[in-house]
């Protein structure tokens, strides 16, 4: 456990618990049915935190193979194959998280087309976003146990690198991995290893259709927005951008965190080269990740940013300004109506 995980962790519990009270207490009435998404979601990320820290998962590649693991000490409470399920729910939680920003866009643009939120977002359906994190991450699991648990292959040709790393033989640890070449020692030749070529395309078609829905569904929630701020101004509206910004921030953050560092992850030995840096770039980012993106929601979005200022205020003992004034300020429209908006 380095010292730098432990912090992560600290950070992700208070920030994303804060969360949790602000989406509970301070959410604005307009923003429905949507809190409880983002509740769902801030729950799952102190769930991540939470676990990662004692689950000890370190991640490598190696040649034309990669390696998920955790070291089983002699002390441990666990057995060899209770650790084994510790790597696998590991994984289970980490493919979840590919998906779980894809429910949010798929319901944000449902709040503001109404004929598609009332056809796939509304009523009872609305239950449906919150079992496709669930689905892909029992789906990346299955992928898990079936292409990529240990072999004797596996065990030859990590055996060594395992040694290097963590200094104990490859008996002493639990590890799921795969190589995607063979080599023949005779002829000097590889070929492809099938079995994990068949398991890393599911995993790329779970990440290139979430992203595709972030990117698809963000994109026509900005034109739509765009459109409907063109024609009015008002608090709806406000709250819409502040959640839609909020979310491209939040999930701008696991973009760059987890789903990057990832893809170079497979890549490297999909192409067989030898890249450690990918290795420790990889345990790095995943641990920050549920440490920073609560911050989007609490500094974007005006209640919770206004409570949070509130609450330092008189952590600080510093009373709030008693002589505050409302500006008012009247927005005109190229057609015959104009809307007046109160900036406090």
């Amino acid at each position: 456990m380095s010292i730098y995980q432990l912090i992560c962790t600290i950070i992700s519990f208070i920030l994303n618990s804060f969360l949790v009270w602000l989406i509970l207490a301070r959410s604005p009435k307009l923003t429905g049915k949507y809190k409880w998404l983002m509740l769902y979601t801030t729950c799952f990320e102190i769930f991540w935190g939470l676990f990662d820290l004692p689950a000890e998962i370190i991640a490598h590649s190696v040649g034309c193979a990669f390696i998920v693991f955790r070291v089983n000490h002699p002390d441990s409470l666990l057995t060899s194959d209770n650790s084994s399920w510790i790597v696998l729910i590991y994984t289970a939680i980490f493919g979840a998280s590919m998906a779980l920003f894809a429910s949010h866009f798929v319901y944000r643009y449902g709040s503001i087309a109404t004929n598609f939120g009332e056809k796939y977002t509304s009523g009872c359906k609305f239950s449906i976003l919150f079992f496709i994190p669930i689905i892909t991450g029992m789906w990346w699991s299955t992928v898990v146990r079936v292409w990529f648990w240990p072999n004797t292959q596996m065990d030859d040709y990590t055996r060594n690198l395992i040694m290097e790393t963590v200094g104990v033989g490859i008996e002493n640890i639990s590890y799921i991995g795969a190589k995607f070449y063979n080599q023949e020692k005779r002829n000097l030749t590889s070929h492809f290893n099938t079995p994990a070529w068949i398991g890393v395309a599911q995993m790329w078609f779970m990440v290139i259709s979430s992203m595709g829905c972030v990117f698809g569904f963000g994109a026509l929630c900005y034109l739509r927005l765009a459109k409907q701020l063109s024609i009015a101004s008002n608090a709806a509206n406000n709250l819409q951008v502040q959640l839609f910004y909020a979310l491209v921030m939040q999930t701008a953050i696991p973009l760059f965190l987890m789903h990057m560092p990832i893809t170079v992850y497979f890549l490297c030995p999909m192409l067989d080269l030898d890249f450690d840096f990918a290795s420790s770039f990889v345990a790095s980012t995943i641990a920050l990740y549920p440490a920073i993106d609560p911050l989007p929601n609490i500094l974007i979005i005006k209640n919770y940013r206004n409570a949070t200022i509130q609450l330092f205020r008189s952590l600080l003992c510093r009373p709030k300004n008693k002589y505050r004034t409302n500006q008012t300020s009247t927005i005109h429209n190229n057609g015959p109506r104009s809307f007046s908006q109160t900036i406090n």
